[in-house]
């Protein structure tokens, strides 16, 4: 009995030193951007916080990779009304297929404190299915994207450190892996603020692993004048990001002329630009799963979710027609004695951009939202993305 006893002290002993060494060989450091973990979130940065820490910087990047050579995969999440399973639907049956996800749960007050709350139906199906979770950050309001709040977070030193520190908060409390930033209609003037918000906020955020990332405006050059996308530095906002998602969607918008969501030649310009301002294996394109209804000669719009488009054509006996120039699907339709044309994004015009992807070695794909997307379009993400 005595010898079996001395033999266990000698295997604890032996475990302690293992795991000693272990650490000093490769001790968790600040500088890698990896998940943190729900158990380190819960339990605060004791031990098991380190272990937790370790684990996720040298294990959990082989372990969680779903194909050998996949690109990222990051939906984004939403529920536009209390009832609103589309974006949960698609995460539970695409689970496979997606690698990170972006839920669209938290604005900002004036305080620089955060409204919203945790979607746990997708935190739990993410924890399931290992993929990662961003909680996305936006400024959006009844009447749109506040830009006088969003001048006023990012300006005043104090609401800008309050806003950091509710973010970090709020991703420790709730298990996220990290942030993704949606501050939109940002004052050109605001440019040097907006960089130094992120530079904040990484410095918050990478000592416990958190990720940060940021979605910005497609641009094909530096316009200093435009009121949308001039706040973005490419640049320096690649300098705090770990993931850049390019909005590579609404080159016609709402309120302007017809034409395609996203035309393949614009893609690749917006592609092109950017990949010289930013490391590759930080860029993720984005893919809008959707489409316009334009009233030709009129002001009248509306939004159509791509899974709905050729439902539609089909009701109004409409032909599909294929823009082989712009790579993109559109539609006639007569309704109450108006001219209707609809362009919008299908697999088929999907596949032109998943392709740029691979040209371009891009880190992947950002598409907007869960939930649009026509039939196909996952088994079509698979072919390109995950070899």
């Amino acid at each position: 009995m005595h010898l079996r006893i001395k033999k266990i002290i000698v295997s604890v002993m032996g475990y302690f030193l293992l795991m000693a060494i272990f650490f000093c060989l490769a001790p968790p450091g600040p500088a890698e951007a990896a998940p943190i973990s729900r158990i380190s979130a819960a339990k605060g940065l004791g031990f098991m916080s380190l272990v937790q820490r370790w684990d996720n910087k040298y294990v959990k990047k082989v372990v969680g990779q779903k194909f050998k050579n996949q690109k990222e995969v990051v939906g984004y999440y939403t529920k536009d009304w209390s009832s609103d399973n589309q974006s949960q639907n698609s995460l539970h049956n695409a689970a496979e297929n997606i690698t990170g996800v972006a839920t669209f749960s938290y604005g900002l007050k004036p305080s620089g404190q955060l409204t919203g709350s945790p979607p746990k139906a997708a935190l739990q199906t993410a924890w399931d299915n290992n993929i990662e979770t961003l909680a996305l950050i936006h400024n959006l309001s009844s009447s749109g994207f506040d830009r006088s709040l969003i001048h006023s977070v990012l300006t005043d030193p104090k609401l800008r450190t309050e806003t950091v520190s509710s973010i970090y908060q709020t991703l420790i409390r709730n298990g996220f892996d990290g942030v993704n930033i949606d501050f939109e209609n940002i004052p050109a003037g605001d440019r040097k603020a907006l960089n130094a918000f992120m530079a904040e906020l990484r410095k918050k955020l990478a000592p416990d692993g958190l990720k940060v990332t940021i979605s910005v405006p497609a641009k094909t050059w530096d316009d200093p004048s435009n009121g949308w996308g001039a706040a973005f530095d490419y640049k320096k906002l690649a300098e705090s990001a770990d993931r850049i998602m390019l909005m590579t969607y609404d080159e016609h918008y709402i309120g302007g002329h017809p034409g395609p969501v996203a035309s393949n030649p614009w893609v690749e310009k917006v592609i092109t630009y950017s990949s010289g301002l930013i490391p590759t294996d930080k860029l993720m394109l984005g893919i809008g799963n959707y489409g316009y209804d334009w009233i030709i000669n009129s002001r009248g719009y509306q939004s159509v979710p791509a899974k709905n488009a050729i439902p539609m054509a089909q009701k109004y006996g409409a032909s599909i027609e294929w823009d082989s120039v712009n790579q993109t699907p559109f539609f006639y339709y007569w309704k109450n004695n108006q001219k209707h044309v609809v362009w919008f994004e299908s697999p088929e015009s999907a596949a032109f951009k998943l392709n740029l992807v691979n040209k371009y070695d891009l880190k992947g794909i950002a598409i907007w939202r869960l939930g649009f997307e026509s039939p196909g379009f996952w088994n079509l993400v698979s072919d390109k993305l995950n070899k």
